[in-house]
C-alpha cells in the first residue's frame, strides 16, 4: 500500500517542495509512491519538457583515448583545416544561453489565487504559514527558495513567518520585510496597509521616500499616497474569521470590499456615495451585507435576478 493517497502526495509534494522533488527527480532518488504521485501530477509534463531541454545542451561522451588518437593523426596530417568564424561560435553559444534562459523563466514561477469569497492557505518551502484573503494572487520562486525569500502581493493576505533573515512581500505600493512574525498586508488597486500582531516589520516605499518600523499593535496605512501610522487592538485580522469591520471608511472602499466577497458591481449615481461609513458586513450573506452597509447610510437597495449587479438608490 501506498504510504500516502495521490491528492495528498501531490500538495505535499508540488505545492511546498517544488525546487527539491525536481532535484531528486532527476538524481532517481524518489520513493516508488514519490514517482507514482510525481507521474500523475500536472506539473510532470513541464519537468519533462525542461529535462529533455537540458538532455539536449549536455555534452557528447567521448572515450578518452579515442579522443587523443584523432587529436595526434590530425597534428601528423597537417592539412589545412577549415576555419570557423567566431561569431559563428558566439552565434551558437547564444542560442543556447537563451535556451537556458527561457527555460528559467518558464518553470521558476509558482503562483497562488484564491477567487471571490474564497479563503486559501498555502505553506511555503521554509515552513511560513500564508494565508489569503479573496482575490488574492501570492507568487515565489520555484527553485532556490532559501537564497530569495521574496513574494509578490496583490490582495490582501496574513503571514506567519517562520523565524530568519531575508523574508520580503513586495506590493505595488512598497516593500514589507520581515524577522519572524506575524501581519497582515493589504494590497488593493485603492487601498493599502499593514497590520502588526507579533514581532517586527518595516515597510519600504523608495517612490515616496516611505519608511515606517512596526510592532506589534502598530498600523500603516496609505492615503492620498500620505503613510498614516496608527495603532490596533485586534489580535489577528477580522477577515479571517468571516466579517470586513470599518472605522470612519471612504464609502468607495466598503463598496470595494463588497466586489471583493461577493463578485458584484454597483450601478448608481455619483452624488450617492459620499461620506464614511463605521461598522461590519458578514462574507456569507449578501442581503445581510449590503443591509448592513446601506441602510445606515441612507441608501435603498435592489439585486439583480442573477446577483451580479447591485442598483443604489436614495432612501424615500
Amino acid at each position: 500500500m501506498l504510504a500516502c493517497s495521490l491528492s495528498v502526495c501531490n500538495k505535499n509534494m508540488f505545492e511546498e517542495k517544488d525546487d527539491t522533488i525536481m532535484a531528486r527527480w532527476l538524481a532517481n532518488e524518489l520513493t516508488e509512491a514519490e514517482r507514482i504521485a510525481f507521474e500523475a501530477s500536472p506539473e510532470y509534463e513541464e519537468y519533462m519538457q525542461l529535462k529533455k531541454g537540458l538532455q539536449a545542451l549536455k555534452k557528447p561522451h567521448f572515450e578518452k583515448e579515442a579522443l587523443r588518437a584523432i587529436v595526434w593523426q590530425g597534428i601528423e596530417n597537417q592539412k589545412p583545416s577549415k576555419v570557423i568564424p567566431l561569431k559563428r561560435v558566439y552565434y551558437t553559444i547564444g542560442i543556447a544561453a537563451s535556451i537556458l534562459l527561457l527555460l528559467g523563466f518558464f518553470f521558476n514561477e509558482v503562483s497562488y489565487t484564491s477567487g471571490i469569497g474564497e479563503k486559501r492557505e498555502i505553506e511555503l518551502p521554509d515552513g511560513t504559514v500564508v494565508s489569503l484573503n479573496a482575490q488574492t494572487t501570492l507568487k515565489r520562486n520555484r527553485f532556490f527558495w532559501n537564497n530569495d525569500k521574496e513574494v509578490e502581493l496583490i490582495g490582501e493576505a496574513f503571514f506567519d513567518v517562520i523565524k530568519g533573515e531575508g523574508f520580503k512581500v513586495k506590493t505595488s505600493s512598497g516593500t514589507v520585510s520581515v524577522l519572524g512574525t506575524q501581519f497582515n498586508v493589504k494590497a488593493r488597486t485603492s487601498s493599502f496597509e499593514v497590520f502588526c500582531y507579533e514581532g517586527k516589520v518595516r515597510y519600504d516605499n523608495p517612490k515616496e521616500q516611505q519608511q515606517s518600523y512596526l510592532e506589534a499593535g502598530d498600523a500603516v496605512r496609505l492615503k492620498d499616497n500620505i503613510l498614516l501610522e496608527f495603532k490596533h487592538v485586534e489580535r489577528g485580522p477580522l477577515w479571517q474569521s468571516g466579517r470586513s469591520t470599518f472605522s470612519n471608511a471612504e464609502i468607495r472602499d466598503v463598496m470595494q470590499e463588497l466586489e471583493v466577497y461577493y463578485g458584484v458591481s454597483f450601478d448608481y449615481q455619483p452624488n450617492l456615495i459620499q461620506g464614511h461609513y463605521s461598522g461590519t458586513f458578514v462574507h456569507n450573506n449578501l442581503e445581510l451585507a449590503l443591509k448592513s452597509v446601506f441602510v445606515p447610510m441612507g441608501l435603498s437597495y435592489e439585486i439583480s435576478q442573477d446577483q451580479k449587479i447591485v442598483v443604489l438608490n436614495a432612501s424615500n
